[in-house]
């Protein structure tokens, strides 16, 4: 099995689909570039909450296969 499954996605705004985003350490406001709407860090990540279980589900389904990748080589050697 693979020792490392790190992962990153850039969010989108959903006002414009910019992946851009200005923020100051401390504030919770994020700011896109591209149309500079303004929100909060939470309110980015719950608009990109589909993207986010999407990208969890094709972890989760790769983890899952590399499992019984490994459980299968497993069982072949005691046979």
């Amino acid at each position: 099995m693979k020792d490392n499954y790190d992962r990153s996605m850039s969010f989108q705004c959903p006002t414009c689909g910019g992946e851009s985003f200005e923020h100051d350490d401390g504030n919770p406001d994020v700011r896109c570039v591209r149309c500079d709407r303004v929100m909060t860090k939470d309110e980015l990540r719950e608009a990109n909450g589909a993207r986010i279980e999407a990208e969890v589900d094709a972890l989760k389904a790769e983890v899952l296969k590399d499992v019984k990748a490994d459980f299968a080589k497993m069982f072949k050697k005691w046979k």
